[in-house]
């Protein structure tokens, strides 16, 4: 059986944000927008072929553009009046985290080590 990523349920989507992400064309592939106090994070995330996207955008222009393909586990931290997306990933070269704080400023921490 393949292994799929491991993402938050509909509810904890609703829960934590108000909203829960869209369903794309294919139905595996998910996307949810979150207007914070400085600006836009998009973030969508295929469970087949184990990928992470997250876009941060001001108006038009893209601060950072992120994907990562190889993830095992997107979670959703409450913590300290903070909202966060926790990304994990493993291959056989590279495991890692990209935490990315959404509420109630969009801020990126991203580490990867050598396996």
């Amino acid at each position: 059986m393949m292994e799929t990523l491991t993402v938050p349920d509909e509810q904890e989507f609703l829960d934590q944000f108000g909203t829960a992400p869209e369903t794309l064309e294919e139905p595996w592939i998910q996307r949810a927008e979150f207007e914070t106090e400085n600006g836009t994070l998009e973030l969508s995330f295929d469970q087949h072929e184990k990928s992470i996207r997250f876009e941060w955008r001001q108006g038009d222009e893209v601060l950072w553009y992120f994907f990562r393909e190889c993830a095992t586990t997107l979670s959703i931290r409450a913590e300290n009046q903070e909202t966060r997306f926790i990304a994990e990933f493993d291959s056989e070269e590279l495991s890692g985290e990209v935490d990315v704080r959404v509420y109630p400023r969009i801020s990126i921490k991203d580490s990867a080590l050598r396996n």
